[in-house]
């Protein structure tokens, strides 16, 4: 009863609120929600489609007169010469760099050449050789004459030319300030390739010294290994052998590893652990019972090391020599090693001299193969070398290309093109992104037509679906061709690519009735490159004739810096270099005709201005044709025609428009990659507008007006949603027009739409067809927390989560294959086209009520809850990252976060990969959503003037305040709980998200130190206790790195002193982090690192970690750190950063990685306890945000 009686008077305050707006059949009835629902979503519509054509222009190209626009024929070329081009190009590449080895072979007289590589050492990252153009290209048979690319786009990019000796195992001595351990690895991958399986005795009874220099040669000899040899670890003072990550087990972890970079992760961190002990507490002969037990274990190499790593106790206690197994007709496929370290007193000077034999018996120091001072750290990788090369070597003396090795350090794959020899081998580093970059930047204008680089074995090595290397988040993991054309005839089709140099075939699937065409060529040998067309392309987007518009008006580049207006001035919108007065044209990578030479030449500094200048010229030149083209593709100067006219529209209605004072920034994008914006704003030169989600979400929804989730607007705006609509007409060129908007404006728009949703017990929301909030009550409320961006409906809205899974024909789990890092992705798809208004499945007395609409015409759906009570219900998600709780089964009802599965299981000898993968299609290409900084720009822009005056203490009400540009309504003291007794609105520095004084994710922020009565007046105090302050935190930060340094010995290492391409490992995430939801009351943990701010969504926006004081309103229960993968990255310390950077051997003092290990994996498998190093750690809350949504 008591239910009854607070559900009426619910109701009747419902009434009288919404009275006016509904037509009630009595008076006394409570009033219908449903038809409220339709109207807002009606409403919304209305408002939404108003501002795509009053504010974006998405019909203003209709008011171009014809006759003041000229007739071009656009070329639509089909797709064997589109593999023509491509295979020419990278042909072309490979032949220049084959040429080039040649003469270093020719140059290489003497037997006895050390190894040596150039350059030495870097001068940075980017800056490499360049071979330029010269006779040496003129004898190419593969080049045809007809081939037109400008001398500079033909220049060969090699990163480094080497030479790696057999007499000194691939170590360049004279290059000590360079890691080696790329190119040991590349030696031994072309001079032991088979399968091997080394174990390594490692005994802890050594001295300190010692057995530290153990653990450097056992940690660069497994570096050196490939991902199809064993390697297994025993500790003296062990039983047991320590575990590795086996996918394939049954428990997942197994004593033999593959050499895997997880594994030798793994290997890192156990050996950082080890310390020496007293004595050894195992006999020699249980150790080789041990190793005999290892050996039974099945499909084990034929070629076998086993390296016992000691001091020189084993010359006085023959039985050590006896651990190794009996091996009686083995033959050279099985070696025993020892390497006996010995440390001298007189000189405190360290040597390692290594015992082989072959058959099992006593021996000698005679025997020695060599001895070794290994105090130098190149020495240890030498040292790493011999061990391995005591097995069988085979090689052809051919010149062959190895599969793309990833460096961390310059963020790109280097691809190693080697011609093997007598005296050793010879090599270029070519960098992945120059030779595949025709299908990194590969366009379609279906998500029907793909493209990918494959080897000779069948491994695809770049689709058109990876992301661009330079800008994944993780490294990208390789894959046989059957993972990614799952259809049940790709066997055939790969029968017939590799043995057919070029061809094309049509083959049908039965599934859909639809027709596939495999078109490829062959480059060399060595790579195939194929273009796969699912069916015709009908698309209207593709036009052979079109009008393009002549604007008279000033083009302006978006370099205001080096580059500014004639007439206007530059000034600063919130923290970004803009100007008012004319809006500006950006060319982005895919405009050019090959993007990596245009990338190339932006990071090379003043050269960078002049090629800058020669593109201003000829897109300003007025006589079509007069000047030549600088490299871009052919339309570019039509599409910055036809986009700069729009310019002017964009202008008048930013300044006078109804919305201006919620519109952050209004811009538009072609197909080809030219986008122009208003205000006028410098990007960086690396943005790539056609890969993001408001840009191919708009493209593949054509009619539909697409809203992208919040995220914070590196311009300095706040929390921004991106609104974007795509633009079809037979006589212009595609684009997508979009605009930012605040995250107040889209909640203003529905409070005024509908008072109701004001209601303290109402909570009104829009989500996107994905089931991400774009907007929500908990996104705005000053006393939420947790973070902002991204969103879900199941992270906020559980139980109407559950409620919804019930609705047949709405919501549809799915599962998408994402073969660039190997998950299976598992995700929400709302049925746009949702025709009614739906609330609850099950009926009955509820105290939560919910109501949800399609919004016509977009993306999105809007809902209203209506709770008189609080319900606790959750959907089961992980705490610590993305894997998805139960991999084996997926329930369409059962509510669940987005999340994902590993499918490299899927990837072992027993599985069956046909099963797993027919009914799962790929994701499709990633939107790209990191790495857009612009931290320089934002130094540059901060003595500006500003652009807008914003004056927000002249709104006086919270509905007038809210979503202005800039302003914020205060309503929380500074203390974080505390409600202001009168509300006020003012900047969003100073009271971000209504806190007053609040941090604010851009690192701004006067907390606990807000002057309340003038906020802000100027003291002469202020700089005099700046300084002092500034010269205290200098002081203590010293102390405190001295203290580190005296005293946390003993703590755990990160190992940073391996090779370079392992300092920070790719495959390890922020989400295998140790993490503590405790948050510091000063707000300081919402700090952004200044150099750390990026864009995923729109030009100008960035996710970070940054989340809400904790505040009356409590937790988010729980979901703080369950994030999804769709747009966002986490920003912030991230281990593929170049932080710490040291040599090969020595070993840096720093925080522990835990390894990554699967959910499965026994408590007591793995004997390391990761624990912060000294009193004074901190352990950070983390947030993981990476991409989850399939296209």
């Amino acid at each position: 009863m008591k239910f009854i009686s607070l559900f009426t008077i619910t109701t009747a305050i419902v009434h009288q609120v919404v009275a006016q707006n509904e037509n009630c059949t009595k008076p006394s009835n409570r009033c219908d929600n449903k038809l409220n629902l339709r109207k807002l979503s009606d409403s919304l519509a209305s408002k939404f489609n108003e501002i795509v054509i009053d504010e974006l222009g998405s019909e203003y190209t209709s008011h171009f007169k014809v006759r003041t626009a000229y007739k071009v024929s656009r070329y639509q070329s089909s797709d064997s010469n589109i593999l023509a081009s491509m295979s020419d190009k990278l042909g072309f590449k490979l032949s220049s760099a084959m040429n080039i080895l040649l003469e270093m072979n020719n140059s290489l007289t003497n037997n006895n050449t050390p190894s040596f590589t150039h350059p030495c050492p870097f001068n940075s990252i980017r800056k490499t050789v360049i071979i330029k153009s010269s006779n040496l290209y003129d004898n190419m048979s593969s080049i045809h004459s007809n081939t037109k690319m400008l001398d500079r786009f033909k220049d060969l990019k090699v990163k480094r030319q080497y030479f790696l000796s057999h007499i000194d195992y691939a170590t360049d001595k004279d290059c000590t300030v360079m890691p080696n351990s790329n190119l040991r690895y590349l030696y031994h991958k072309i001079v032991n390739p088979d399968p091997k399986m080394l174990v390594f005795i490692v005994d802890t009874s050594m001295k300190a010294d010692s057995l530290q220099h153990a653990i450097s040669v056992v940690k660069e000899t497994a570096y050196a290994l490939q991902k199809i040899d064993l390697i297994a670890l025993k500790i003296t003072n062990m039983t047991d052998f320590v575990k590795f990550e086996d996918i394939c087990n049954n428990d997942g972890m197994s004593n033999l590893g593959n050499a895997t970079d997880n594994n030798k992760m793994l290997l890192r961190e156990y050996l950082s652990s080890l310390e020496p002990t007293a004595a050894i507490n195992i006999q020699p002969s249980t150790i080789n019972k041990e190793l005999k037990s290892l050996l039974l274990e099945k499909n084990l190499p034929t070629q076998r090391l086993f390296i016992f790593l000691t001091d020189a106790k084993v010359l006085k206690n023959d039985s050590w020599l006896k651990i190794f197994p009996h091996y009686p007709d083995q033959g050279n496929l099985v070696k025993f090693a020892i390497g006996l370290i010995n440390e001298s007193q007189i000189d405190r000077n360290s040597s390692l001299g290594i015992l082989s034999f072959d058959k099992w018996h006593n021996h000698s120091n005679e025997h020695s193969v060599m001895k070794l001072h290994i105090n130098d750290s190149g020495v240890v990788g030498q040292i790493a070398s011999a061990f391995i090369s005591l097995l069988p070597s085979g090689y052809e003396n051919k010149m062959k290309i190895i599969s793309p090795i990833w460096e961390a350090t310059e963020r790109d794959f280097m691809v190693p093109l080697v011609y093997p020899t007598t005296k050793g081998i010879l090599g270029l580093d070519l960098y992945w992104s120059d030779l595949a970059e025709d299908i990194i930047y590969f366009k379609s204008t279906s998500q029907q037509k793909r493209a990918f680089v494959m080897d000779s074995s069948g491994k695809v090595l770049m689709h058109s679906y990876f992301p661009r290397p330079e800008l994944a988040t993780e490294k990208i993991k390789f894959t046989n061709i059957e993972m990614i054309e799952t259809y049940s005839f790709i066997n055939t089709v790969k029968k017939e690519i590799l043995s057919n140099d070029s061809g094309n075939v049509t083959m049908y699937d039965k599934n859909t009735t639809k027709s596939i065409t495999y078109s490829w060529k062959w480059v060399h040998d060595l790579y195939v490159v194929c273009i796969v067309s699912e069916i015709i392309d009908k698309s209207i987007f593709n036009k052979t004739n079109i009008f393009f518009t002549r604007s008279s008006k000033e083009i302006l580049f978006h370099r205001l810096d080096l580059f500014p207006p004639k007439t206007g001035k530059i000034c600063r919108h919130f923290k970004q270099i803009s100007t008012i007065d004319q809006g500006t044209v950006y060319l982005s990578p895919s405009s050019f005709q090959s993007p990596f030479t245009y990338l190339y030449d932006m990071g090379d500094g003043q050269e960078a201005v002049t090629y800058m200048k020669n593109y201003l010229a000829y897109l300003r030149s007025v006589a079509h044709g007069l000047l030549s083209n600088p490299g871009l593709k052919n339309e570019i100067q039509q599409d910055v025609g036809f986009l700069n006219s729009i310019l002017s529209f964009y202008k008048t209605q930013h300044l006078h428009g109804a919305y201006s004072k919620y519109i952050v920034r209004r811009y538009a994008v072609t197909e080809s990659g030219v986008l122009v914006m208003f205000p006028g704003t410098v990007l960086e030169y690396d943005y790539e507008p056609v890969k993001r989600p408001w840009y191919t979400y708009a493209l593949e929804n054509p009619d539909k007006i697409i809203l992208t989730p919040p995220n914070l607007d590196v311009g300095g705006a706040g929390y921004v949603v991106s609104i974007s609509y795509a633009v079809k007409s037979p006589y212009y060129p595609t684009m997508v027009v979009a605009m930012d908007i605040t995250m107040g404006f889209l909640y203003k728009l529905l409070i005024d739409s509908m008072p109701l949703c004001a209601m303290s017990y109402i909570k009104c929301f829009i989500m996107n067809n994905r089931g991400y909030l774009v907007s929500h009550p908990g996104l705005m409320d000053p006393n939420g927390s947790g973070p902002i961006e991204q969103q879900h409906i199941t992270h906020k809205e559980s139980m109407i989560a559950i409620d919804m899974l019930n609705h047949k024909g709405f919501v549809t789990k799915r599962l998408c294959n994402n073969v660039f890092d190997k998950t299976i992705q598992r995700f929400y798809e709302f049925n746009v086209s949702l025709p009614n208004v739906l609330s609850n499945v099950v009926s009955g007395d509820h105290c939560v009520h919910y109501y949800i609409a399609a919004i016509p015409g977009t993306n999105a759906f809007i809902g209203l809850v209506n709770a008189s009570c609080s319900v606790d219900a959750f959907c089961p998600c992980s705490m610590v990252d993305r894997l998805c709780l139960n991999c084996n089964r997926m329930e369409q009802t059962e509510c669940e976060c987005p999340c994902e599965c590993s499918s490299e299981l899927y990837e072992c000898p027993n599985s069956n990969v046909t099963r797993m993968n027919q009914d799962i299609p790929l994701c499709g290409m990633m939107p790209e959503n990191n790495n857009h900084k612009s931290h320089y720009f934002l130094n540059f822009a901060e003595n500006l003037r500003s652009c807008f005056e914003f004056q927000c203490e002249s709104y006086v009400t919270h509905s007038t305040c809210l979503g202005v540009l800039g302003c914020e309504w205060c309503q929380i003291d500074e203390d974080g709980r505390t409600p202001l007794s009168s509300p006020f609105c003012t900047s969003q520095s100073t009271c971000f998200n209504g806190v007053l004084g609040a941090v604010t994710p851009y690192g701004e922020g006067t907390f606990g130190r807000v002057n309340r009565d003038a906020l802000g007046s100027y003291s002469a105090i202020g700089p005099i206790a700046g300084c002092i302050v500034t010269v205290s935190l200098v002081v203590a930060v010293a102390i405190y790195c001295y203290k580190q340094n005296t005293t946390s010995a003993s703590c755990h290492n990160l190992y940073v002193d391996g090779p370079a391409e392992t300092w920070h490992d790719a495959n390890v995430q922020m989400s295998h982090l140790p993490s503590d939801d405790m948050h510091d009351p000063s707000g300081q943990d919402k700090l952004l690192p200044a150099m750390e701010i990026e864009a995923p969504i729109s030009p100008y926006r960035v996710v970070t970690g940054y989340r809400r004081p904790h505040t009356a309103g409590g937790s988010d229960q729980g979901y703080s750190t369950m994030t999804p993968h769709e747009d966002s990255e986490a920003t912030g310390f991230s281990v593929n950063d170049p932080i710490v950077l040291s040599d090969d051997t020595k070993s840096d003092i720093s925080c522990p990685l835990p390894p990554k290990i699967k959910l499965r994996l026994k408590a007591g498998d793995l004997n390391i306890t990761v624990l912060p190093c000294g009193k004074n750690s901190v352990i950070a809350p983390v947030t993981v945000h990476r991409h989850m949504e399939a296209s």
